[in-house]
């Protein structure tokens, strides 16, 4: 039975995003425990807040893509084509996966070796959400004491692709050769020993091969009752053979001598960026509205400022108002001095706005550390 014969498209739609936010919110609030088990040590602590932040990255994805759906007023899930870094991208699924392993005795294996092509191009989001639905049901279905193992491989080679196998594998219960065939199907559920009780709705292995689907790949399944379950994908990306200087380590870049000002009308936001940027040796200047940055860029000599970090929404003269503004100053450095917006609107109408403004580029509130560095090192260097 297919989805569309069980729910209708809006329905569907709710029980998909619903099963999927679970998880990273899981994963965060597992974390969250154990730091608070942890408050005098330090290295636990940091690694704490590593797995957060990836967790919190994931639910931030998963949020502007559900935004962007209703935005054009579809709720079917469209493929994003464009380049990440893969090996950053399991490191992330790890720290995902560890933040659903916590109150589990589970041993937890990796075998992932730094993959030798780096920058691909691919959906990066909807390949995570197959990967944490797999490990969820590993997690979901392996005893403590048992183990999970994550591995990635090269499978393909060519000078304009490359194909990778992401393999989940588990030591729990397992599944019948007759239910195997039955898995993708939605809500389907395998009866367990009635002395075991498993929760879930079914929806987890539907989602993973829909997506693997959209991104043209392949998922399969291989397993034995009482043995454990094999779940590999195979997908094939795009190779990003572009220079890019986010592949720099951002968070060990310096700036010193760069002048940034920092337009936002929240107080604490301003500061926290302008504390960031001035540990990493920028004079970072900061301004509560958009009248203030004017007045700040006009008073300031020619060329002083290196890049202009600019909320949008703002009392009074909001941050695309401001940009014109500045853009329209007639001096030599107005139409050249980098600017950047800073926002909460992730909708591709938005961003286009801010470009049709002026602006460079476009970051997404909460604004991502090793984003707004990357984008601050391209200008840099240029």
């Amino acid at each position: 039975m297919k989805t569309d014969e069980i729910i209708n498209a809006g329905s569907r739609f709710l029980a998909y995003f619903s099963h999927d936010i679970r998880m990273p919110v899981s994963g965060i609030m597992g974390m969250a425990d154990i730091a608070l088990e942890n408050m005098d040590d330090k290295e636990k602590l940091l690694e704490c807040l590593n797995k957060i932040k990836s967790s919190s990255g994931y639910l931030l994805s998963l949020a502007n893509n559900v935004l962007d759906m209703v935005q054009y007023g579809s709720l079917e899930f469209h493929t994003i084509n464009k380049p990440f870094n893969i090996n950053r991208f399991i490191n992330n699924c790890i720290s995902i996966f560890s933040g659903l392993l916590y109150n589990r005795e589970i041993n937890f294996v990796t075998n992932c070796p730094a993959l030798p092509v780096t920058k691909v191009y691919g959906d990066e989001l909807h390949l995570g959400q197959v990967l944490v639905n797999l490990f969820e049901n590993s997690v979901k279905y392996t005893h403590n004491g048992g183990e999970i193992r994550f591995e990635t491989e090269e499978i393909r080679y060519d000078k304009n692709s490359v194909t990778y196998c992401f393999i989940i594998s588990d030591t729990g219960i397992g599944m019948s050769e007759e239910f195997v065939n039955e898995i993708f199907e939605p809500f389907s559920q395998e009866r367990a020993d009635d002395s075991v009780k498993y929760s879930g709705n079914g929806l987890g292995m539907a989602i993973a091969r829909q997506f693997t689907e959209l991104l043209g790949g392949d998922i399969k399944i291989d397993s034995k009752k009482g043995k454990g379950t094999i779940s590999k994908v195979t997908i094939t990306f795009g190779i990003d053979k572009s220079f890019d200087m986010e592949e720099t380590n951002s968070r060990e870049a310096r700036f010193d001598g760069m002048n940034i000002l920092v337009v936002d009308d929240s107080d604490i936001n301003a500061r926290v960026i302008c504390e960031l940027l001035k540990q990493r040796g920028a004079n970072a200047v900061m301004a509560l509205d958009g009248e203030s940055a004017i007045g700040l860029f006009k008073d300031s000599e020619i060329n002083f400022y290196n890049v202009i970090l600019m909320d949008i929404t703002m009392p009074g003269m909001n941050g695309l108002e401001a940009a014109k503004a500045i853009r329209s100053l007639e001096r030599e450095d107005a139409l050249n001095v980098p600017v950047f917006a800073m926002t909460g609107n992730v909708f591709k109408d938005d961003i286009a706005r801010c470009r049709k403004a002026g602006m460079d580029g476009h970051l997404i509130k909460p604004v991502n550390l090793d984003e707004l560095m990357a984008k601050i090192l391209k200008y840099q260097n240029r």
